[in-house]
């Protein structure tokens, strides 16, 4: 095989899918195909905060500002030191256009707002989505995640009333973290309210796991209200003011603090509009990961069209992404693509691993310090198991082994 230009693989995303492929392609993915066809290849990996967050813990970090739990942000460019510079880069940019015939994708750069081209040959798109409040995803910049949520911390000890919207995993988590804080906040008299949108809280649940988590809730003095949503709010005083809350009753409460855990929104802007479903969603095979009709193209996480936002969905697919790319670059040299094959592949043939989304509910939601609620496969898991799992640190632990792709060996 006569030497090529080096391949250019660039990951749009530094989330949980987007760094975790990126540790995945450099460890084992690459050093394969290098080996078998002698191809040199290079990974970009664009983000537009220059830290990881760790948004699991989003509910418990943005109620309190002294919490024991460890850093929830690490430094991308940190993760990647031992990668050499020939093999990896990464740009601290938000994407903004993209040319797939040309295939280049358009990035402003965080530190001077300058547009830059980044030419691909292979692309992954792992952007995530935004939720519609700030505190749950990263901003734009590590210090504008940390000032949002440094003005929350401060707003919420002061508050008098606070109103969360949203009965899903996200608002009772929240719901749950502010309850908890009343015995650490020096006026521990305040009124908090969950508006579910729902007939009960998280939806998809087992109704005795709703109910459950209302009951743990009532238990924390939070007051659930079902069957109302927000329609509009209206900030006083320029954002720094009281909000007025409209509910699809028809009626307007006025609080201190109003959290929106609501919903999200897919990062897809840039993108080819006839890469997107009717949500915005791309259009993604959910087996494969390879973008619909779109060669050399992949998409990841939260932002393809069959994801339910699990945090499964951001890391399980990410083996069967890599070996669709894999087989992908072996189909363009047959003539040897034989080369630094196992005795097993060579008898067997490579095996390609596609992903299989898990079908049954599985969850775990902290209600409180102390436990809170989960389903295994379908099945109950008693409150003591959820607070070793998740409410007593949020898994911040697991950041570390993730972002620094620790568990990622060398096949």
């Amino acid at each position: 095989m006569t030497e090529t230009a080096v391949q250019k693989i660039v990951i749009a995303g530094g989330g949980v899918a987007g760094i975790s492929l990126a540790h995945h392609l450099l460890r084992q993915t690459i050093p394969a195909l290098t080996d078998g066809l002698g191809q040199s290849y290079h990974v970009t990996l664009i983000s537009p905060s220059s830290h990881f967050y760790w948004k699991v813990a989003a509910p418990r970090v943005l109620v309190e500002p002294n919490s024991n739990l460890p850093e929830p942000f690490v430094a991308i460019s940190d993760a990647f030191e031992e990668i050499p510079e020939s093999r990896f880069t990464f740009i601290q940019a938000r994407a903004t256009d993209l040319n797939k015939e040309a295939r280049n994708l358009q990035v402003q750069l965080a530190d001077s707002s300058e547009v830059i081209s980044v030419g691909y040959d292979s692309l992954v798109i792992a952007t995530g989505t935004t939720t519609h409040s700030p505190l749950f995803s990263s901003a734009e910049t590590h210090a504008e995640t940390k000032r949002v949520l440094g003005e929350m911390q401060n707003r919420l000890r002061d508050a008098q009333s606070i109103l969360v919207a949203g009965g899903g995993p996200t608002g009772v988590e929240t719901a749950g973290e502010l309850g908890a804080m009343r015995r650490y906040w020096s006026s521990p008299k305040k009124s908090i309210t969950l508006l579910s949108g729902n007939a009960c809280l998280l939806p998809h649940a087992n109704p005795r796991t709703s109910s459950t988590a209302e009951q743990m809730l009532q238990k924390l003095s939070v007051d659930v209200v079902h069957g109302v949503r927000v329609t509009s709010t209206v900030q006083k005083k320029d954002g720094q003011g009281s909000w007025e809350v409209t509910l699809s009753d028809h009626s307007t409460r006025t609080v201190d603090v109003y959290i929106d855990a609501t919903g999200c929104t897919p990062n897809t802007a840039f993108l080819p509009s006839e890469w997107l479903d009717s949500r915005g969603y791309v259009k993604t095979d959910r087996h494969s990961l390879r973008v619909q009709d779109s060669p050399g193209v992949y998409a990841l996480g939260s932002v393809t069209s069959f994801t339910n936002g699990s945090f499964f969905d951001a890391i399980e697919p990410v083996p069967p992404l890599a070996d669709s790319f894999r087989d992908d670059q072996l189909a363009q040299y047959p003539e040897v693509s034989s080369r630094g094959q196992t005795w097993w592949e060579w008898i067997f043939g490579r095996q390609t691993r596609l992903y299989q989304q898990k079908t049954s509910l599985t969850q775990f939601v902290a209600v409180g310090r102390d436990g809170g609620v989960g389903e295994l496969g379908g099945w109950r898991v008693p409150s003591a198991l959820v607070y070793k799992a998740k409410a007593k640190t949020y898994m911040v632990e697991k950041m570390q082994s993730i972002v620094y792709g620790r568990d990622t060996r060398r096949a």
